[in-house]
């Protein structure tokens, strides 16, 4: 049971964070081994945000995504699609949360020293990125904890809605009814 004390702490703690986050945070500009078509129309994320929900996907969904390559990078950027495409059906204030979470993922200062990845998102390594998830799924602070938790829904939820995925674990997907059905 989380006690009154605790949860102050946690929300200073995160209100700190968050902040120094914010001001590390600058205009960066990678040039993105996720580049995005230009057709493409976000409605939520920045490049520096898919360029690193990218990385945090493909070590998720890791054995979920496709082996040959060109199949690869079209399952992974629909999987960064569909995460934009969740992130901009929630409510505003959880939108601003989620934003936040990612410009901490983005900040240089933020992270090396917090997210614990020193090199940029597109050329940290699959075991780099998947010790910082495991270092926050079992933090001792809830902050980090729930971090987590959003980045595993946000990115589970945007890759298993998606048709594609289906064929890979069996589902054949929502039942089909019978036209006229339901005026019977």
């Amino acid at each position: 049971m989380l006690s009154r004390r605790q949860l102050l702490k946690t929300g200073v703690a995160g209100a700190a964070l968050l902040g120094l986050a914010r001001l590390a945070y600058g205009p960066i500009t990678p040039d993105s081994l996720y580049a995005v078509p230009a057709q493409a129309r976000f409605k939520v994320l920045d490049a520096e945000s898919r360029t690193a929900l990218a990385a945090i996907a493909r070590v998720m969904l890791k054995g979920a995504l496709p082996r040959d390559e060109a199949e690869y990078e079209t399952a992974l950027y629909q999987a960064v699609l569909g995460c934009d495409t969740a992130i901009a059906g929630l409510p505003m204030g959880v939108q601003a949360e989620v934003k936040e979470l990612l410009a901490l993922l983005n900040s240089r200062v933020t992270r090396r020293w917090v997210v614990g990845v020193g090199a940029s998102w597109e050329t940290a390594s699959d075991e780099d990125i998947a010790h910082f998830l495991n270092r926050w799924r079992y933090s001792s602070f809830l902050l980090l904890r729930s971090g987590y938790q959003a980045l595993h829904q946000i990115v589970f939820a945007a890759w298993y809605g998606n048709p594609q995925a289906w064929v890979g674990i069996g589902y054949d997907g929502p039942p089909k009814f019978m036209e006229g059905y339901w005026n019977a």
